[in-house]
């Protein structure tokens, strides 16, 4: 139904591949796996929680915001190592 992936490297915590299936988006899943994700990563001592949004995907963007997160001066770079089929 849903899942997310925490991961915290000592000094900062990432959230990634948080997902719900689409018949059970909008019950409080996401939220959930979120709430437990950053309880989770707080009780290691971990003092801040990033994570990466598609710009085309405003829906992610403004479910974020609702939560208190807001997007930092940072840009984020990537290279293709396996080419897309």
């Amino acid at each position: 139904v849903a899942s997310a992936m925490f991961g915290y490297d000592g000094h900062r915590g990432r959230v990634n591949y948080l997902a719900v299936a689409p018949d059970h988006r909008r019950r409080g899943h996401a939220r959930r796996l979120m709430d437990e994700g950053e309880a989770r990563l707080t009780a290691l001592g971990c003092p801040k929680l990033s994570l990466q949004l598609r710009t085309d995907n405003p829906q992610a963007a403004a479910f974020y915001t609702r939560l208190g997160y807001g997007q930092d001066a940072a840009v984020s770079f990537g290279k293709r190592l396996i080419a897309d089929s």
